[in-house]
């Protein structure tokens, strides 16, 4: 009796150590209190790779395990594991990993998910938040769209014009197969150079090819602070519409024999200018 009454002390300490050391969820008193946003680092911008930014509005620690979202716009609810602790009133950006769009629902309002060591969070986005989320859905899914109607690439051959110090040459709109009209409208370049499409062009789905002239053109900086210190000089846009819906802006970096002859054309401009 004496053995069977140790073995049965023990085995009651052995599993109120393991809940110690892992805290479990609980929804036996009211749910914390707390606001979520979304956002994005800079570099991360326009990607999958999002942070959910937890602030604890309570006045005791919170331990999240899980984060997530339950929104049509990306499919089922669904959540990520987490292991981190935010003080009263702290804040902290959780990375998650957004599943792909679903691009033909999300009227609803987005909801975002928590799993907490004081039981499970499910509460709409800030207004910030919700706008932020829906531009990069609006944004990608866009993306998605264009990408089943064209592919985007430069064609060869861009020729300097040292007279008109330009640098000319096409944009090639590749058909993919999808039956809507793509339309190239404007352009944006970069500080040390402009960019500028020289005829709005249509693609339509009876057209293979279709070729968007652009001019890429010195920026207004000469100064070899601008010059050295420049961290992206050929994050070039153009705007881009789908069967004549709101403009877009796209990003078209163009490939390093371009990016060579446009420098060897800023270099020409400045000499000039002295």
């Amino acid at each position: 009796m004496r053995c069977g009454g140790t073995l049965l002390v023990l085995t009651a300490l052995l599993a109120v150590g393991c809940s110690a050391d892992q805290p479990s969820e609980r929804d036996d008193g009211p749910p914390p209190e707390v606001s979520i946003s979304v956002t994005q680092l800079l570099p991360d911008e326009g990607t999958s790779k999002a942070l959910l930014r937890v602030t604890n509005e309570s006045d005791s620690p919170l331990r999240i395990t899980g984060t997530g979202l339950d929104w049509s716009g990306y499919g089922e609810r669904f959540v990520r594991p987490q292991d981190d602790e935010l003080a009263a009133g702290q804040t902290l950006d959780l990375r998650t990993l957004l599943p792909d769009e679903v691009c033909d629902a999300a009227d609803e309002p987005v909801v975002a998910v928590l799993k907490t060591d004081r039981g499970p969070v499910s509460q709409p986005l800030t207004a910030s938040g919700e706008v932020y989320l829906r531009r990069l859905w609006e944004k990608r899914c866009f993306e998605q769209t264009l990408a089943d109607q064209v592919s985007i690439s430069y064609a060869p051959g861009w020729v300097i014009d040292e007279q008109r110090e330009s640098l000319d040459g096409d944009l090639l709109l590749r058909r993919q197969g999808g039956d809507l009209t793509v339309a190239v409208t404007g352009a944006a370049g970069s500080v040390l150079h402009d960019l500028a499409v020289r005829r709005p062009t249509e693609s339509t789905p009876d057209q293979p090819v279709t070729r968007v002239p652009l001019s890429i053109t010195p920026g207004n900086r000469c100064d070899e602070h601008a010059i050295g210190q420049a961290t992206a000089p050929f994050t070039f846009q153009i705007v881009v519409s789908i069967e004549g819906g709101p403009d877009q802006v796209v990003l078209v970096v163009p490939p390093v024999p371009i990016q060579k002859q446009a420098s060897a054309l800023l270099t020409l401009h400045c000499d000039r200018r002295g």
